[in-house]
């Protein structure tokens, strides 16, 4: 199957010279559904990150190649937007505090695609709508004035409006509630089965894994421990370290429902 997005041998290091990732191949299963899962601290956010380089200034990336569409890219930042998305957790940062949503979200639609302001707020309004806002309230806000929660479903949205082949979704639902979240996966996966969109999700929160996942990429203290098909999670066909992972998360549910 081919991979869309990869990168080969990717090692992280602080500035202190600690190895935080080691050796990490990764590769992005076309128009399907990607999941990294581990543990908090395993690297899974800093795979992301150097995927689309946008790793921190005190941190610094070793790795022999990262390809998109079997070409071999230098500068990942020219396919950010239209080609690749990134929904990152930082979402506080996307938005300024002095403009109104609405002219901010047309205005980043506009770099992108050259269209005039009606043609941009029809797409940017239907987008809002995807992640259940109401897109003439939000469009006349401040960033300051929306939750924690509302702002990271703008910029979702403001990922989603672009129309990417690639969308990186770094725990995207860390700050949405239940429903939300649960909704968003499901707007997420019928852009893959639809759309042909390829997604990586990271997420440390395993509950709608085995649903959602086409291919699981398990990561332990930076290392990519294995990479495989949903259905070998499903049939305990994995290491010892994997099925525990799920395993945890399915006897918590449990006790969840018990309680």
């Amino acid at each position: 199957m081919t991979n869309i997005l990869e990168i080969s041998n990717l090692s992280i290091e602080d500035s202190f010279g600690n190895r935080l990732i080691y050796h990490v191949d990764l590769g992005l299963k076309k128009s399907k559904v990607n999941v990294l899962v581990g543990e908090s601290g395993s690297g899974k956010s800093l795979t992301a990150k150097a995927l689309v380089q946008q790793l921190p200034n005190t941190l610094s990336m070793q790795y022999d190649q990262i390809s998109y569409n079997n070409q071999n890219i230098s500068d990942m930042h020219q396919l950010l937007g239209k080609e690749i998305g990134f929904i990152s957790q930082n979402y506080t940062h996307s938005f300024n505090d002095h403009t109104k949503l609405g002219k901010q979200l047309i205005s980043i639609y506009r770099q992108h695609y050259k269209t005039d302001k009606e043609t941009a707020q029809k797409i940017v309004e239907q987008a809002i709508n995807w992640v259940d806002l109401n897109p003439y309230q939000v469009m006349a806000r401040y960033c300051f004035s929306l939750s924690g929660g509302q702002l990271a479903r703008v910029q979702i949205a403001s990922v989603l409006m672009l129309n990417p082949k690639v969308i990186i979704a770094d725990e995207p639902m860390a700050s949405l509630d239940a429903v939300t979240g649960f909704n968003i996966m499901n707007l997420i996966k019928h852009l893959t089965e639809e759309h042909k969109v390829t997604l990586l999700l990271i997420t440390h929160n395993l509950s709608h894994v085995l649903a959602f996942s086409d291919w699981i990429h398990v990561i332990k203290n930076g290392e990519m421990l294995e990479s495989k098909h949903v259905d070998a999670f499903k049939n305990n066909d994995v290491k010892a370290y994997s099925l525990k992972l799920f395993k945890s998360r399915s006897q918590l549910q449990k006790g969840d429902n018990h309680a």
